[in-house]
Parts: C-alpha cells; sequence; structure tokens
C-alpha cells in the first residue's frame, strides 16, 4: 500500500508541474542602407545619417514629384474637370475636358498602383509618373464626404482641403506637397509627393520599437516647425498624429500630411469638428 500510494503522489506533482512557455523571438529587422543611398541625391546631408541606417518597415501613404496635371486614383473612372496648385512645373489647364479625356490623359502619364491606405476621408494609391518615372501618391475622396469647399486664389472653387494644402505646401519641405488636383463626378482626386523611401512616424517608431533621444528630438522639432508654418499662413491642421507625419527615411524630412479634418485658423473658440 505504501508503495502504490507514493507512485499515485508523485504522478500527482508531476502533472501538476508548470510547462515552461515557448519564448517569441524578435523578427529580423529590414536593412535599408542600400535604398537610402540610392536615394540620397536628393538627401539633406546633416539629416541622412541619423534615420537612413535604421530598419525601415511596410511604406506608408504619400510621398514626391513635381509635375502639375490632373491625376486619378483609379484609371477605370476618371473624367471631369481638372486643377492645380501653383509651384514649380507647368500649371494645367482648369477647364473642363470632354467626357474621357482625363482617363486617357491620366493614363497616359501615371501608372497607378497598390493601395497604400484607406480611412474615412478616402483611400490613398501608389503610383509612379510615367514622364521621368518619380513616385507620386494619388488620393481619391467620394464627393459626397466633401463638406466644406472654398476658393483658390484664382477664383477655382476647390474642397477645402485642397484650398488649405494651396496655402501651406508650397515652398516649405515639412508639408506634404499638392501636385494637382481633379474634379470628378463622383471623386476628387489630388496628386501629392511621395518619397521614395519613406514611413508614417507610426511604422517608424514601430521599426525602431524605441526612438533615441537625438533622432526624437530631431522629428519632434520638424513637426512643430510645420505647425508654426500652416499657423503663420491661417491654417490649422487639427488631425495631427504619428500617422499623418511621413518620414522620407532618405533626408529624415518629416511632412504633415492630410488635411482632411483641417480649417481656418481663428481667434474665438472652435464649435465643431467634422
Amino acid at each position: 500500500m505504501d508503495s502504490a500510494w507514493g507512485w499515485a503522489l508523485w504522478l500527482r506533482l508531476a502533472r501538476a508541474r508548470p510547462r515552461p512557455r515557448p519564448r517569441l523571438l524578435p523578427g529580423p529587422a529590414e536593412d535599408t542602407r542600400g535604398t537610402a543611398a540610392a536615394a540620397s541625391a536628393a538627401a539633406s546631408p546633416a539629416r541622412a545619417p541619423l534615420l537612413s541606417s535604421a530598419a525601415a518597415g511596410p511604406e506608408p501613404p504619400v510621398s514626391r514629384s513635381r509635375d502639375r496635371r490632373p491625376g486619378d486614383g483609379r484609371p477605370e473612372a476618371v473624367e471631369g474637370r481638372s486643377g492645380a496648385a501653383p509651384g514649380p512645373g507647368p500649371s494645367a489647364d482648369s477647364r473642363v475636358p470632354p467626357a474621357g479625356k482625363a482617363q486617357e490623359a491620366l493614363q497616359q502619364r501615371y501608372r497607378v498602383g497598390s493601395l497604400l491606405g484607406r480611412g474615412g476621408f478616402g483611400s490613398v494609391f501608389a503610383a509612379t509618373r510615367l514622364s521621368d518615372g518619380a513616385p507620386v501618391a494619388i488620393k481619391r475622396v467620394p464627393r459626397n464626404r466633401v463638406r466644406h469647399w472654398d476658393e483658390l486664389p484664382d477664383g477655382t472653387s476647390a474642397p477645402l482641403e485642397i484650398v488649405l494644402l494651396d496655402k501651406v505646401s508650397t515652398g516649405f519641405p515639412g508639408v506634404v506637397q499638392l501636385l494637382e488636383w481633379l474634379e470628378l463626378p463622383n471623386n476628387i482626386v489630388m496628386v501629392l509627393e511621395r518619397p521614395e523611401r519613406s514611413q508614417d512616424l507610426l511604422h517608424f517608431i514601430r521599426a525602431r520599437r524605441f526612438l533615441s533621444e537625438e533622432v526624437a528630438r530631431q522629428l519632434f522639432r520638424q513637426v512643430l516647425e510645420a505647425v508654426r508654418h500652416c499657423t503663420s499662413r491661417g491654417v490649422l491642421h487639427r488631425d495631427i498624429k504619428p500617422e499623418n507625419i511621413l518620414v522620407d527615411l532618405a533626408t529624415g524630412q518629416a511632412k504633415l500630411i492630410d488635411f482632411g479634418c483641417g480649417t481656418y485658423l481663428q481667434d474665438t473658440a472652435y464649435t465643431h469638428f467634422p
């Protein structure tokens, strides 16, 4: 009896012994040094060594190019009128083209690629400008989601987001550049700059797990400079968050993107939000 009782007690204790949990190993970080070096021709030398050697994650919405002609987020549904923000490059014709002409022009100028992001204010697609191979981002916003319109300096009626970008994007590196826009029957389309190697700040931080004090200070300073620039132009962004800050991995330049929630700066209290 003593022997049988001893074996039973040993088996019970063995079953109750906790089993070791499997360890989760961190995945390998992507090496972006080669890509960053290839893009360094347009880089800011003071910032490139600080950020370009870090690991890069998935490429986010928006970045670079300098043409100003109409484009669309999807070639299948392009017809309407076009407009262009002032700045470097030729201005687009703002007259209403015949049906189908805009789609043909888009296909001749851009090759639309993968979906970069989708949100409450529309979808953003990666695209390539065929004339020089420059990467651009094409943002498509359903027309019925555009609640506020205003006028550009030339008197053209445009969604408020485009009017605000027209005020702040030209000639300032800390805000994404609006290259052109197109008004369609069902959509508003914006062609925006897109750095070839870039991440929004959310993915930038996640890919590195943490930021050094020097990198964090550099990025924070640039965001503050962008806010000060917008304020000087009478523009309030109203949606500053990591997803709306784009980091050019080649130069270390931070860019404020997505002015879909923006409005004019005012001295009185704000009583509503779009």
